[in-house]
């Protein structure tokens, strides 16, 4: 049941406009701000969230990026590397191979500088003395813990280091043939 006074007004009467008609008269923007807040949670999550996925790529990039130094350089820089996984690239010094159960010791040499390669696992089959090869691990002293060796001879990589594949080369030359 309705209230006898509940009528609807009439827009088109304007007498009929009472108390109770639909005020459109303008409201402040200061009272409109105040119901509408910012959602400061939301913006604090996303910052939390591409914070997270920042710190996870910048993390998985560098433990991706693996550096390539020549013996020389990398014993030269030692205390710099650390215990950070990195290339070692130099010529494998004619008999220094020595067999041990799980892997090999050899001793990798560029320039005038050389240093002792723990392998552990399996060479490839191309691995012999006074060629270029690439030892990946971590110093451990002044020695060098290899899990992987990778003999440089496909065409892929000459194309693509020329000039640092002819001085590996020069450096092995030098080995087998020493100038007096």
């Amino acid at each position: 049941m309705e209230r006898p006074d509940a009528a609807s007004p009439s827009f088109d009467d304007p007498e009929s406009a009472d108390a109770t008609a639909l005020d459109l008269s303008p409201r402040s923007v200061a009272g409109r701000a105040a119901k509408r807040r910012t959602p400061w949670l939301a913006y604090v999550a996303l910052v939390a969230i591409l914070g997270g996925l920042t710190l996870v790529l910048v993390n998985g990039l560098s433990d991706a990026t693996t550096f390539f130094y020549n013996v020389d350089a990398a014993v030269a820089d030692r205390q710099d590397i650390g215990d950070r996984r990195i290339r070692l690239q130099g010529n494998v010094i004619d008999g220094s191979q020595v067999d041990r159960p799980g892997g090999t010791t050899f001793d990798l040499k560029y320039g005038d500088t050389t240093v002792r390669v723990n392998h552990t696992g399996d060479l490839p089959p191309l691995f012999q003395p006074a060629i270029p090869v690439v030892a990946e691990g971590r110093f451990d002293g002044t020695e060098f813990d290899s899990d992987r060796v990778l003999v440089k001879h496909d065409e892929n990589y000459d194309e693509a280091n020329p000039d640092r594949l002819s001085d590996a080369e020069a450096d092995a030359e030098q080995q087998i043939s020493p100038t007096p």
